[in-house]
């Protein structure tokens, strides 16, 4: 599911609760995977109020997501050393999804921003990528929003990743309109 709306901040709701409008929260484990600093202080927030196990892909510039988190038994992280080096995000995002299997329930995955990544890699592989993230995502089942400043692209950026997504979700301030594909 793409959701077009800027990135979350740390009391905004969108991992924990359905806030979309076309289903449940998953009752398993929580995949985030983090491209900025930003991204890093939701994930600090949340964690501290989960009751699940969290697996974290770190590609911040800094890798601070570790301290960030503090020792938390229940939070596991891969740091890679570029947001750029998307073989190295895919192969800790594998290795990610392997955990996932074993944890029972649901799990979920959250991109807080397509938006920063796009910074760091152009559309095409970008879309490649997220591609590759959706299929391994789906063979273990995991429910995956990724979310796109729809402000920040054009047209053609944004209707290239909804072509990759069951539905694109637009939150308003009093409403949520869903498009399915």
């Amino acid at each position: 599911m793409l959701v077009l709306d800027a990135p979350r901040s740390a009391s905004g709701s969108g991992l924990w609760t359905d806030d979309t409008g076309i289903g449940p929260c998953t009752d398993g484990a929580v995949l985030f995977v983090a491209f900025t600093r930003s991204d890093a202080a939701v994930l600090s927030e949340r964690v501290r109020d989960s009751n699940r196990a969290v697996y974290v892909l770190d590609a911040t510039p800094q890798g601070t997501i570790a301290e960030q988190t503090g020792p938390d038994p229940t939070v596991t992280v891969e740091t890679v050393s570029s947001p750029s080096n998307l073989t190295d995000v895919g192969v800790a995002l594998d290795k990610l999804c392997s955990a996932l299997e074993s944890s029972g329930g649901r799990p979920v995955c959250w991109l807080p921003s397509l938006t920063a990544l796009l910074q760091y890699v152009d559309r095409q592989r970008t879309y490649r990528f997220l591609n590759a993230m959706s299929n391994r995502l789906t063979a273990v089942d995991a429910f995956a929003h990724y979310h796109l400043d729809e402000g920040a692209h054009d047209d053609r950026t944004v209707d290239t990743f909804a072509s990759l997504m069951d539905a694109v979700v637009i939150p308003t301030d009093d409403s949520v309109r869903v498009r399915r594909r």
